[in-house]
């Protein structure tokens, strides 16, 4: 655990000069962002989220919408006018590419996936994909404590040098101790693509469901 804690108490590295994006330029923001993934009570799914500034709740990124009766395969991430960005299929019967992540709602273009592994404190997903912008092909790790769920986000393998370019962390909060529900707090560098970075978050959260 110190490894990762002392990887989770590094400075984020910005991108601005050299941009990542899975899917599209304008979640390329030019300034650090700190954003609060919060559960909504009494959803149908379980598992939808409101993605907002994490100072502000007025200032809405995203909408996250899991499919009812769909056995939890499928998230849908909406922009903040409610147009979907991407969807993510968790692979039930997969043990390598745990969730494949789709542009838009209903499209069979495949963004990226997630190589994950859990064990009993440690978490990891692992992305590959190509460059929206640039055509590079692009490595992305999460890698943390999933019961605390402290973890950063790097460009790169951490152990081969990679960069750290988000954080993940659970607040404690009434919210969860009174209902049990699960909400974060994501900061995502400058340059950073969010709508990743927060598709990366519930994809953690949906794989420690699965293994509590």
């Amino acid at each position: 655990m110190g490894a990762d804690q002392s990887a989770f108490s590094q400075p984020l590295t910005p991108q601005s000069n050299d941009p990542i994006c899975a899917t599209e330029p304008r979640f390329c923001l030019p300034h650090t962002v700190q954003l609060r993934l919060r559960e909504k009570l009494w959803s149908f799914s379980g598992d939808d989220f409101k993605i907002t500034d994490a100072s502000n709740a007025e200032i809405v990124y995203f909408q996250c919408h899991g499919k009812v009766f769909s056995l939890r395969d499928k998230k849908v991430l909406r922009d903040n006018m409610g147009v979907p960005v991407l969807n993510m299929k968790e692979q039930l019967i997969s043990f390598t590419d745990k969730f494949r992540v789709y542009a838009g709602e209903g499209s069979d273009r495949e963004i990226c996936k997630f190589n994950s592994r859990l064990t009993f404190l440690k978490a990891k997903l692992v992305s590959h994909f190509n460059d929206v912008v640039t055509g590079r092909p692009r490595v992305v790790t999460l890698k943390g404590d999933w019961r605390e769920k402290r973890c950063a986000i790097y460009l790169g393998e951490p152990k081969h040098g990679g960069i750290p370019i988000a954080k993940i962390f659970r607040p404690l909060t009434g919210r969860s101790l009174m209902f049990g529900v699960n909400d974060y707090i994501v900061e995502i560098a400058a340059g950073v693509d969010i709508a990743l970075a927060v598709i990366m978050c519930i994809a953690l959260d949906e794989h420690s469901r699965d293994g509590d």
